[in-house]
């Protein structure tokens, strides 16, 4: 069962059918204010941080190409016109932009276009408006652009009075930056793009079944975990749910358990080792895994052996699941990022501090 569920989901999440039309079409206006923000952020940034290189000017350097990547993936094909603005834009910029835009679309090798010789088209100041942040489509501007004010059920940014209890359990900084700056270009490259495409070509509905999905997966880890934790009663809710929605809620799609009153929780080794009394330990950024602590680090790899797809599935089928459901988290994060992005004064600090605050609540359950 798992090995069919593997399949499908990976599917359902990866794949794409795009069509290349070769006609000339314009870009849509808001496409073009996507690509002129993010020419202009990454004009101030070469501004601000000089000659110095470092992590955060790569990353920063990053943004125009990926609002570009974002657009191909958006609208492949309209892939010449999204170049030659991007070339009008930030002439500058040509030879990292091909390069990025190869590497990760290598079928439209051939199909770059000559730089444009126009001059950048930049808004006229007398006549301010609203401009979508860059990474946000036309018709999904409503879920995707970065929020005014944060929601209740996100955590504080620290400049906003926000908690981080990590702040002095990070002596590793400087390394974890490194893997933190890292994960962001990988994130910026390749998961961001895929979670907006996922995020374009699938339906709402869908999107919420597979979440579920993947949801239920977690089932065994959980119970585990609320066994090692003498929490029965959580444990029989969390068995009952896994056995109802894996059959009548077809492989976890539906949550019908829900429906009957048994709702869901979460649990991991991390937290079966904080109820016995284990610290935090350090704080660290894991490469690929993210932020978490010295005790929820191991917790991961202990959870891992609770997890069915370690023992029922290959090697190949277990990483195509894993990144299918990192596509589909990485989804569910798109409008948290963006606010971060928007709101904070140091991403890292801002995420050590989200982290903390998340981690608590997770705990206290």
């Amino acid at each position: 069962m798992l090995r069919i569920l593997a399949v499908l989901l990976t599917l359902a999440v990866l794949s794409t059918a795009y069509s290349f039309t070769a006609s000339a079409q314009s870009l849509p206006l808001d496409m073009v204010e996507r690509i002129a923000a993010a020419a202009d952020e990454g004009r101030r940034h070469q501004a601000s941080l000089g000659d110095i290189i470092d992590e955060r000017r790569q990353i920063a350097n990053r943004q125009l190409e990926t609002v570009v990547v974002s657009a191909i993936v958006e609208r492949p094909e309209l892939f010449q016109a999204i170049m030659q603005e991007a070339y009008r834009q930030a002439p500058e910029s040509q030879a990292n932009l091909n390069v990025t835009v190869v590497s990760m679309f290598p079928g439209f090798a051939g199909a770059l276009p000559q730089p444009s010789r126009e001059p950048p088209r930049r808004a006229a100041p007398e006549t301010p408006r609203v401009v979508p942040p860059p990474d946000v489509r036309a018709q999904d501007i409503v879920r995707a652009r970065a929020p005014a004010e944060r929601p209740p059920d996100w955590p504080i940014l620290p400049k906003d009075g926000g908690i981080d209890g990590y702040a002095d359990k990070d002596p590793l900084e400087g390394l974890n930056r490194v893997f933190f700056y890292a994960n962001g270009a990988l994130d910026i490259l390749v998961f961001e793009p895929l979670a907006r495409g996922y995020r374009f070509i699938t339906p709402e509905v869908a999107q919420n079944a597979l979440g579920r999905a993947f949801d239920n997966l977690a089932s065994p880890i959980i119970f585990a975990d609320d066994l090692l934790q003498l929490r029965f009663q959580r444990a029989a809710v969390t068995f009952s749910r896994f056995a109802i929605n894996s059959t009548v809620g077809v492989l976890g799609l539906f949550d019908v358990a829900a429906e009957l009153g048994l709702e869901g929780h979460d649990a991991d080794f991390g937290q079966t080792l904080y109820v016995y009394g284990v610290g935090d330990g350090i704080y660290l950024v894991l490469p690929f895994f993210g932020p978490t602590t010295a005790r929820d680090a191991i917790g991961l790899g202990v959870d891992s052996l609770f997890d069915p797809r370690t023992w029922f599935l290959g090697s190949t089928e277990r990483l195509a699941l894993y990144a299918g459901e990192g596509v589909v988290r990485r989804e569910e994060l798109i409008e948290a990022v963006n606010y971060l992005i928007e709101n904070a004064e140091s991403n890292y600090d801002a995420v050590r501090a989200w982290t903390y605050q998340q981690r608590q609540l997770e705990l206290s359950e």
